[in-house]
């Protein structure tokens, strides 16, 4: 048997919380009436939002597995996953999904798996009975378990904008790691290894070459899946980097560019260019003012983990004339050799690596961020892996894992599907087997642009706004930011 359900992208649903959300539980959870509760084993409810795209099929043994979310797989040589799962031994399956990449939930053989970075999070707590649940959701995990909230507020971009997995906001709620495995009968946690292993002694030319291909398969079969392909371009090297794999790859792209006050000059200039050098056809994505609308399905939907200033795209309504797929440049910091210089090398004394963390980021010593940072440091130390710096999982668990993660989960509300198309754990193990020195200030992503489309090697990642010209750059930003000049001349009326 296999099965997957519609892959939804017009739907009149969007304005009501828990869109795409799930539920596993001893017995069905239906939210809305349109709900679908399905029961995958004797003790083993799975209730879902009718707009999550559920893939069911049976392994090699009989047992039933059944994917939530987009999963695809990197490897050219492996059918999708559904296809792979029906010929596998039910032990073996865990052992296919290195190589599938996007954002997913495997349940089955009595487990839940996430993806590689837990973009697709997966909350969990026990009643006083005794019964697991588990939930994409926050929220309603709180609406049956009804836990204590942790005071704690977020904050954009001031101090960890996140609540710290292993924990969340609630006190009884606690946050699947991407490390970790659940089993569903007692809600015990298993290791699992993050990725494969890492080789540091891959050729450097053959790591690039799989990654390409690797990039390129993905963005294949999502095409395959969903016809538009949507891609937020940037200035920047990594959605630059998609946009290159596509060209290479013969992907029909949209590529888009949502603007803001805060976006820079490059970044209103460089995208189209870019497009427009490939052949491909660029649109500009303009908000409008939602905020009051929207704020209390933030909330609820949310249930507060995720700061104002990350929940903006959604609150303008910036990407509600999108539907189908978009893929972006997302994730591609696991490979950028991170905060080497501003963290230490080693975690030896947790307590201490904590505190440092949160002084990095401006976190008070006495916030309730540094417990789950702690407890994460000590499973990094419990279950560590040959040739991974803690730093670089330091981005997969706790920046992906933790604030990307409940952003991607607030944007579910949202028409469009976000799908990372570098998420899959072989991807990151290929990207961390190559040198630091190589990936040291995104060199290997410039390497690939440069191999796939020379023709856009020239034009310069993130430039500065002097590097178009004083006065086009005041003329560029005034268009978008009309209190630009204003502030300008604030300024200097205040310096004198």
């Amino acid at each position: 048997m296999q099965k997957e359900s519609v892959l939804t992208t017009n739907s009149p649903l969007m304005m009501r919380p828990h869109r795409r959300q799930f539920v596993i539980g001893s017995e069905s959870f239906r939210v809305y009436d349109d709900w679908h509760c399905c029961q995958l084993d004797a003790s083993t409810w799975i209730s879902y939002c009718p707009e999550l795209l559920a893939s069911w099929t049976i392994d090699a043994n009989g047992t039933t597995w059944v994917i939530l979310g987009v999963a695809v797989e990197t490897l050219e040589s492996r059918s999708e996953p559904l296809a792979e799962i029906a010929q596998t031994a039910s032990a073996d399956v865990p052992n296919l999904y290195a190589s599938w990449a996007g954002r997913w939930v495997l349940i089955g053989n009595g487990k839940v798996h996430m993806d590689a970075s837990g973009l697709l999070g997966c909350f969990y707590g026990t009643t006083r009975d005794g019964q697991v649940w588990v939930s994409s959701s926050p929220a309603l995990l709180a609406d049956i378990l009804s836990p204590k909230a942790d005071s704690r507020q977020l904050y954009y971009q001031q101090g960890l904008s996140w609540f710290t997995p292993p924990l969340s906001r609630f006190v009884d709620i606690s946050r699947l790691l991407p490390s970790q495995v659940i089993e569903l009968k007692d809600g015990s946690i298993q290791p699992r290894p993050l990725l494969p292993p890492i080789n540091p002694d891959l050729n450097y030319e053959e790591a690039l070459e799989l990654l390409s291909q690797s990039m390129i398969t993905a963005l294949r079969r999502l095409y395959q899946k969903q016809s538009k392909l949507w891609l937020g371009l940037s200035a920047g090297v990594d959605s630059r980097l998609v946009l290159a794999m596509a060209y290479r790859g013969s992907v029909n792209i949209a590529p888009f560019t949502r603007i803001a006050a805060r976006m820079s000059v490059a970044d209103r200039i460089l995208p189209a260019t870019l497009a427009k050098k490939l052949g491909y056809q660029h649109i500009f994505l303009h908000g409008r003012n939602s905020l009051a609308n929207r704020q209390h399905l933030v909330t609820e939907h949310s249930a507060g983990h995720v700061s104002q200033g990350d929940a903006l795209p959604f609150l303008q309504s910036v990407r509600d004339s999108l539907e189908g797929i978009s893929v972006g440049g997302w994730c591609m910091e696991v490979g950028k050799a991170m905060w080497r210089n501003s963290l230490p090398d080693t975690i030896d004394d947790t307590e201490i690596c904590a505190q440092q963390i949160a002084r990095n980021y401006g976190e008070p010593l006495n916030s309730s961020a540094i417990a789950g940072m702690r407890q994460w440091l000590e499973w990094v130390k419990q279950t560590p892996q040959a040739h991974m710096d803690w730093r670089d999982r330091f981005y997969i668990e706790q920046r992906l894992a933790g604030w990307q993660s409940s952003k991607e989960q607030l944007y579910d509300l949202s028409n469009i599907q976000r799908i990372p198309i570098v998420n899959a754990a072989r991807t990151y193990a290929l990207m961390l087997s190559i040198a630091e020195n190589r990936r040291l200030n995104a060199k290997y992503q410039l390497d690939l642009i440069s191999q796939a489309v020379p023709q856009i090697s020239c034009y310069p990642c993130n430039p500065s706004d002097e590097y178009f010209g004083k006065l086009r750059a005041m003329i560029i930003k005034s268009s978008y930011d009309p209190l630009y000049i204003p502030r300008i001349v604030a300024r200097k009326l205040r310096s004198r």
